[in-house]
């Protein structure tokens, strides 16, 4: 199903990885968000005569549209090393691995120290379950 699974420990390792490209995408979502109010404002003042400066909006729509390149690159980049991002606003992050033969997601959230949880692919975050044994119990590999 997952061209790779984790055992803990190597999901673990790649936490602070996860948490610099995490932190990076947070922060181009909000310049995002910054630039597209700014964008709308300018259309609004344009669609009200106050202004005639198009420049200004393909300066803005450019840098809109080079933020989400750079915010693909980052998610492209995680997924390629079989890393899933849940939420870029929640900081959730999934890792595909297979507890007793079966194929689950361990989940981390942003602020948690170490992976303590997995879910089935199914479900959501908010029915995972906690991971009580030792790395032995969730497998590895391709």
């Amino acid at each position: 199903m997952f061209k790779k699974y984790f055992t803990l420990q190597e999901a673990n390792k790649l936490l602070p990885a996860v948490r610099e490209e995490l932190a990076h995408l947070q922060y181009l979502q909000r310049e995002f968000q910054a630039v597209y109010y700014q964008l709308q404002a300018v259309k609004k003042a344009e669609l009200e005569g106050k202004t005639k400066d198009t420049d200004d909006i393909f300066m803005l729509e450019s840098t809109i549209d080079f933020l989400e390149i750079q915010a693909q690159c980052y998610v492209r980049q995680l997924e390629q090393a079989g890393i899933f991002i849940k939420s870029i606003d929640e900081g959730l992050v999934d890792f595909p691995a297979k507890v007793e033969g079966q194929s689950v997601l361990l989940c981390w959230k942003q602020g948690e120290e170490f992976i303590t949880h997995y879910h089935h692919l199914f479900e959501s975050f908010k029915k995972r379950k906690k991971i009580y044994s030792t790395d032995d119990e969730i497998e590895g590999g391709l």
